[in-house]
């Protein structure tokens, strides 16, 4: 590659796209919706989820295969990782809001 900067070896299959979410809650309910994934960098992405009518709104870095997303739903702040698979699939654990708990979640591009 040119210019600047360091670069970080990628091999992720991250892309930008839409893509159907299906998940459990840490209390083993489940939940679908969807997600916006946005390139705003080589290794940084802004991503939306709609579920169940709720927003939330995050700011990721692929490290890896790795997808790690710090967000915001609600009045509450999360965190997801995911993993890439070959098929382009994501899935992820995630934790938000004070009482902890881990929620499993799956990212399939439309």
């Amino acid at each position: 590659g040119g210019g600047g900067g360091p670069e970080i070896t990628t091999t992720t299959q991250v892309r930008s796209g839409t893509y159907a979410v299906r998940g459990r809650d840490a209390s083993g309910q489940t939940y679908e919706g969807s997600a916006q994934i946005q390139a705003t960098g080589p290794n940084t992405w802004r991503v939306t989820w709609r579920v169940d009518g709720e927003t939330a709104q995050g700011v990721g870095l692929t490290v890896g295969d790795a997808l790690v997303v710090g967000y915001t739903s609600g009045r509450e702040t999360g965190v997801v990782i995911y993993g890439a698979e070959p098929n382009g699939n994501l899935t992820g654990l995630w934790t938000q809001g004070r009482e902890g708990g881990v929620g499993a979640e799956t990212l399939m591009p439309r």
